[in-house]
């Protein structure tokens, strides 16, 4: 994620973008995905939400078992579990 995003990714717009053109198509395949957060210290809840509390609606049934998530500090790992648990709200509204 740094390698793509910097050390503090804040752009929900570029994180809707790479959900579409990366993450998206990678589940449609079958495939996991995983998110390396090594580099990253910090990011806005925006980009945050946009990424994983959209991929949680969308992916309710299958994202625990083909999302993960790697080398997070506790920073990054709350902002994590707070975009699943809005991702989770969300996704109740959706049935």
């Amino acid at each position: 994620m740094s390698e793509r995003f910097g050390a503090f990714p804040w752009d929900g717009e570029l994180a809707c973008a790479f959900r579409f053109t990366e993450v998206e198509p990678a589940l449609a395949q079958g495939r996991e995905v995983t998110f390396d957060f090594r580099g990253v210290t910090n990011m806005t809840s925006s980009f945050c939400n946009a990424l994983v509390a959209t991929l949680v609606a969308h992916h309710i049934e299958d994202f625990a078992r083909r999302i993960r998530f790697a080398n997070c500090d506790p920073l990054i790992r709350q902002m994590i579990l707070g975009a699943i648990a809005l991702g989770r709200r969300e996704a109740k509204e959706f049935a």
